[in-house]
């Protein structure tokens, strides 16, 4: 287990255009594409998720992505935008994504959207075809479906500490597949043009993952002293929960852009205190209610109870206020505050626990290699009749492929272990080629070396240190001769850094998997 720590991390991540360089025929050096006004076109690819799970603990607490709704992580591609800055914070272009010059995006219904982008300006042609060309990616998410609206900011003028859109949330706002949270994501890197400029071919970038633009209370009825009458009922129960007291204006961006040791301060919209009651909703025994970031003075919620049947209902209130030792003074976003009611003596018989939506761990011993036991790259165990690994050149290069039978519903285990760099994470994912997307899954098994249904992802992760399995398998029924994909695995620092594992014995960090109709 590692240690956890008292901060949100980075909810962002990563869009590191490492553009893994498409050959160039020329002898004189790529083709640089002119746009209509005179500027040089880049392109890339990059996904984002919005489902990172981490263990976490600003408290006591622990959130479980796996847990929460769906409409907690989705993503809405008509309700998004993608703002382009240069090297010295000045906006380049504002765009939703279905306006894009290029635009090749794909969305699935859990939090995950993979985007191909290709625009034009001059700000590309101040660099030399070697230079690596320096730039900023900001994502604003789901922020018109809670009652915002996109500010029009203006190319050439505009700077990143410009952007202060907001929303006024409804009071009967409940995130739903078709509305989601507001979200956030900001993440500055560097690309060498003659890769950027490699038209739609151009390769994939890397990972963007974005952080939450609300607080997440739930309060779950734990009462010690209820007994169970002839109605079969517990008593005293909690009958609502409901908040009296909060703020509906909130930032979609937080306070501070440099968030890589954690959220600790809210970005409070100055507006006036409201009293419009909203009622939690009730899900799997909690009491679920979200708000924008607030000084904690000015929350206050009620809880409604019944002590006996047959009994009128009580009210009790408290405010968050006393609980700011546990708490601090602010609620911060992309955080839950969770609150368990133990008696009804009193009401302040309550006990807080504070988690981060996103986490990251802390106290490592940092290395800047990626290193694996001798004749320990990613080993695979699989049955021959619907699985087949082979090496193909692949431009020039030798590369290890899986290829898996259409149509079978098993997986294949791949093994590893990981040494280096102490203390820090590995995920791996796909980075979708020809009708990749959406083409494999990770899967968990059971004792008996079943695949468990319902254990489906996009990623897989895991501690460095830990010897690791990944189980891999088709998604769905193949709709194409051939469908593909690139594994890799993604190994992060504490500190951000970002480094590959080698996956074959040729030291290739990314191996092939086929979905084909043979094998």
């Amino acid at each position: 287990m590692v240690k956890i720590i008292d901060i949100l991390t980075h909810g962002v991540l990563w869009l590191i255009l490492s553009a893994m360089a498409a050959s160039c025929n020329s002898v004189e050096g790529p083709v640089i594409d002119k746009g209509l006004d005179g500027g040089s076109t880049m392109s890339f690819r990059f996904t984002i998720y919005t489902d990172e799970k981490q263990v976490s603990s600003r408290a006591l607490g622990e959130w479980e992505e796996n847990a929460a709704n769906i409409a907690e992580r989705i993503l809405n591609v008509d309700d998004m935008r993608i703002l382009f800055f240069d090297q010295s914070g000045v906006l380049l272009k504002s765009v939703r994504p279905t306006s894009l010059d290029y635009n090749d995006g794909y969305m699935t219904n859990d939090g995950y959207y993979s985007l191909s982008v290709s625009f034009t300006h001059d700000y590309f042609d101040k660099f030399d075809s070697d230079a690596n060309v320096p730039f900023n990616v900001m994502i604003l998410a789901n922020l018109e479906s809670i009652g915002g609206r996109f500010t029009d900011h203006t190319p050439g003028y505009t700077r990143v500490s410009d952007i202060t859109d907001y929303f006024l949330m409804k009071t009967d706002f409940f995130p739903t597949e078709n509305e989601g949270i507001p979200m956030y994501g900001i993440k500055g890197f560097s690309v060498i043009k003659e890769q950027l400029m490699q038209g739609i071919d151009a390769p994939f970038a890397g990972q963007i993952d974005l952080i939450r633009s609300l607080c997440k209370i739930e309060v779950a009825d734990k009462i010690v002293n209820s007994i169970i009458y002839p109605d079969g009922n517990k008593y005293p129960q909690v009958t609502d929960v409901e908040m009296i007291s909060w703020v509906d204006h909130g930032y979609v961006r937080p306070r501070f852009d440099d968030y890589s040791e954690g959220l600790k301060f809210a970005n409070i919209y100055p507006a006036s205190v409201v009293t419009d009651v909203v009622s939690a909703r009730k899900i799997n025994d909690k009491y679920i209610l979200y708000c924008p970031e607030a000084k904690i003075k000015d929350m206050k919620f009620r809880v409604n109870a019944v002590l006996s049947p047959g009994s009128a209902p009580r009210q009790f209130e408290i405010g968050l206020d006393a609980f700011a030792s546990e708490i601090g003074e602010e609620l911060v976003r992309n955080h839950i505050y969770r609150f368990d009611v133990h008696a009804f003596n009193t009401i302040l018989d309550l006990n807080v626990n504070v988690s981060d939506w996103i986490a990251q761990t802390d106290e490592f011993e940092l290395d800047d290699v990626v290193s694996m036991e001798p004749d320990g790259f990613l080993k695979w165990e699989y049955d021959n009749l619907n699985f087949a690994v082979t090496t193909e050149l692949y431009d020039g290069k030798k590369e290890e492929q899986l290829s898996i039978l259409n149509g079978t519903t098993s997986y294949a285990s791949g093994t590893f272990h990981i040494l280096s760099p102490k203390g820090a994470i590995w995920k791996a994912y796909f980075i979708p080629g020809e009708n990749g997307v959406d083409a494999f899954e990770f899967v968990d098994v059971d004792e008996e070396g079943n695949a468990i249904e319902g254990s489906q992802t996009v990623f897989a992760e895991g501690h460095v240190g830990e010897p690791a399995t990944i189980h891999i398998r088709g998604k769905g029924q193949a709709d194409a001769y051939r469908h593909w994909s690139e594994l890799v695995v993604e190994v992060r620092t504490f500190d951000g850094t970002v480094l590959y594992a080698p996956l074959t014995s040729a030291m290739s960090s990314r191996f092939i998997i086929y979905r084909e109709n043979k094998l």
